[in-house]
């Protein structure tokens, strides 16, 4: 959750129309977070969605937050938060684009109205999730998401970053998945 927070008030930030009316404010209430910044989607908001797409409006931004490993150009940061919020049992998150002036509004709801979220003694109770199980997931989780850092695809398996690298690597000597970046920029992706 933290991650996603942080991701969305990235966003807002590196998307801020500086020039537009309004700063960038965020609320907090005891059922929801609400997130605000001036300007509006340079990109279609179902685009963003489901990410792969990815348009900026400060690039300086965006490059001193990568500096300190927080976002990045992949349009992976929406459908990450959605996926996050749906993972806890939370709301889909609310995006709305209001114009005159021009703001655009993520409301994150913090009450459960589907699955309670998994609590580590919880996830302890559970059998062991089988390899094939944890590469179809990581297949499609690849599918649904343009790409994914190996730390994404451990919360979402549940397992050590090691043992994620681990099957990554099986996935990407049987040519279903292609690595990019350096270390710290890795994402994984699936193979057209």
């Amino acid at each position: 959750m933290h991650q996603a927070l942080r991701e969305a008030l990235a966003n807002a930030l590196i998307n801020s129309d500086y020039y537009g009316h309004g700063g960038v404010v965020v609320k907090k209430s005891s059922d929801e977070i609400t997130i605000t910044n001036p300007g509006n989607f340079r990109i279609d908001v179902e685009d963003a969605k489901s990410g792969g797409i990815s348009d900026p409006r400060n690039a300086a931004l965006i490059k001193m937050f990568n500096l300190i490993n927080i976002g990045e150009r992949a349009g992976s940061g929406v459908p990450n938060i959605y996926m996050v919020w749906d993972r806890l049992g939370f709301p889909a998150p609310e995006i709305r684009e209001y114009f005159n002036p021009e703001r655009i509004t993520l409301t994150l709801k913090l009450s459960a109205d589907k699955k309670p979220p998994i609590k580590t003694a919880d996830k302890a109770k559970k059998p062991p999730i089988k390899t094939a199980d944890k590469l179809e997931a990581i297949t499609e989780y690849l599918t649904d998401n343009p790409s994914a850092k190996a730390s994404e695809l451990s919360d979402l398996l549940g397992i050590s970053a090691r043992r994620t690298r681990e099957i990554l690597k099986k996935l990407i000597d049987d040519g279903i998945v292609s690595v990019e970046g350096g270390n710290r920029n890795r994402v994984y992706r699936l193979r057209r």
